[in-house]
């Protein structure tokens, strides 16, 4: 993986050793967004930087000490709906481990599946099936990632978003919390962080 230059960390900042390994990771990957004038990759190029930013998530949160139960068990990664995107995926965590936990790269035929994995993506155009995810995966430690900003705005932890050719991303805090899941503070210095959108008091 290309490494970040200096260029790339404005301002200057002083962070710990961890900090700096996981800023580096996720410019680097930013880095690899589409131009406007590479319009025929720009599909591939952002599966590879999304797959990349999921890889870097897992190694930035914890799940609960029961998640696992052996040793051995595996990492699930389930991707609902765009299957290239699933393939990409593979591709990137293949041989790769998180805490001694090989990934497994799996495509969901319905949402019902994903209660059975530690990570799921939601791709853009399945929507329609949120609800019934946010169902399935109530009270489990299941970090759901998905793209467009009104995901984590419906319930979602994390989300992409495509920005001036930058892929860029955000976290719920307050649904990472209903799933038992603790984020680095080091990721959420890198997000944008939003909170469950609460009905105001009424006053009368």
């Amino acid at each position: 993986m290309t490494q970040c230059g200096p260029t790339r960390l404005r301002p200057p900042r002083r962070h710990p050793p961890c900090a700096r390994s996981l800023a580096c990771a996720v410019l680097t990957a930013v880095a690899l967004a589409p131009s406007a004038a590479a319009q025929e990759p720009s599909a591939a190029i952002e599966y590879q930087v999304k797959a990349a930013f999921l890889y870097n998530f897992a190694k930035f949160v914890d799940w609960p000490p029961e998640t696992f139960t052996r040793q051995d068990a595996l990492f699930v990664v389930g991707v609902l709906g765009n299957e290239p995107f699933s393939e990409v995926l593979d591709q990137v965590v293949r041989g790769k481990t998180i805490n001694g936990h090989a990934f497994d790269v799996r495509r969901l035929k319905s949402p019902e599946e994903a209660a059975a994995c530690q990570m799921v993506f939601v791709g853009a155009r399945e929507t329609r099936l949120l609800p019934a995810l946010f169902k399935a995966v109530r009270a489990t430690a299941v970090l759901t990632v998905g793209d467009g900003e009104s995901f984590t705005r419906q319930g979602g932890i994390m989300n992409f978003v495509v920005r001036d050719n930058r892929v860029r991303f955000a976290v719920n805090t307050d649904a990472a919390g209903r799933a038992g899941l603790s984020i680095s503070s080091k990721l959420l210095q890198l997000a944008t962080i939003v909170r469950d959108v609460r009905p105001a008091e009424d006053t009368r």
